[in-house]
């Protein structure tokens, strides 16, 4: 018991020196930006009070009160307060004896999956598109070219890579005609374009405070509905019963949508595929 006991102490006091440094760091940036901007002095976010106002145990780890190791979700709580991106959230999950997150794949690593997803999309049978983490489209197969014609009136070649993102086409009703067809079907748009943006939301949500998905939700916040939508969604709605609308709006367009990942370890980049209602080729 008391060998337990004073490993648990051990992880805490890893932990908790871990939490404080971050959380030093961002007290003082948010001091920094309000004496900067000029603004009137206001209550700390990032305050060791504001922590253990939402998780009373972080004040008992200071003390050096609590007796059982730090729960993860725990960790992962006080992680979100600190609005740490992955790779502090992992210091925090490791100093605290829990298995860390995937990281986003990038560099060579990258590179060298792009390059295997390019190789794999040029030989598909199916319409398809490759996308990244926050879903821009990177390449598409020549099957998938008369797709976009129909669905946006346009060739992929003509579409400028700033808007080459799966939800932009879908809410950018100056461009492209997604919107317009989706909505001869009554609300259907709406309804397929919450169903998007819940799924991106999901995709995302260990990436909330990494500047590259912050940079993302900023453009697309510039599109017509998007904010309105955005906000809309309820984060606890269970995945089947958002989902399955994006389902049945896929069926009666007569397509539906695979995904083809060859890591077992990071989602994206990935391959969107799109076969018929019973599975084979569009024609």
């Amino acid at each position: 018991m008391t060998n337990t006991k004073d490993r648990a102490s051990q992880i805490n006091a890893s932990f908790i020196e871990a939490a404080e440094s971050i959380r030093i760091q961002r007290k003082r940036r948010f001091e920094d930006q309000l004496w900067h901007t000029k603004q009137k002095k206001q209550a700390n976010p990032f305050s060791q009070q504001a922590i253990w106002a939402e998780y009373p145990t972080y004040k008992r780890l200071l003390e050096q009160r609590a007796k059982n190791q730090v729960a993860e979700h725990v960790v992962r709580g006080i992680a979100s307060i600190l609005e740490c991106p992955i790779h502090e959230r992992n210091h925090l999950l490791r100093s605290a004896g829990y298995a860390e997150d995937p990281d986003i794949l990038s560099g060579a690593a990258l590179t060298a999956q792009l390059a295997q997803y390019q190789s794999l999309l040029d030989i598909l049978l199916y319409p398809a598109f490759l996308v990244n983490q926050v879903w821009d489209v990177l390449a598409i197969n020549q099957l998938m070219e008369p797709v976009f014609q129909q669905f946006l009136g346009i060739s992929f070649d003509a579409i400028p890579h700033a808007h080459r993102n799966i939800l932009h086409l879908m809410f950018d009703p100056v461009n492209y005609s997604a919107r317009r067809l989706l909505n001869k079907g009554g609300l259907q748009w709406e309804r397929v374009a919450r169903s998007y943006v819940y799924s991106f939301q999901q995709a995302n949500r260990t990436c909330l405070f990494e500047p590259w998905y912050q940079a993302k939700v900023a453009n697309l916040m510039q599109l017509p509905d998007f904010v309105t939508i955005w906000q809309s969604i309820d984060p606890t709605t269970k995945a089947h019963d958002m989902l399955s609308q994006t389902q049945t709006d896929n069926l009666v367009y007569g397509l539906r949508t695979i995904y083809i990942s060859e890591s077992d370890t990071y989602t994206y980049p990935r391959i969107h595929a799109y076969v018929d209602a019973i599975g084979t080729k569009p024609d």
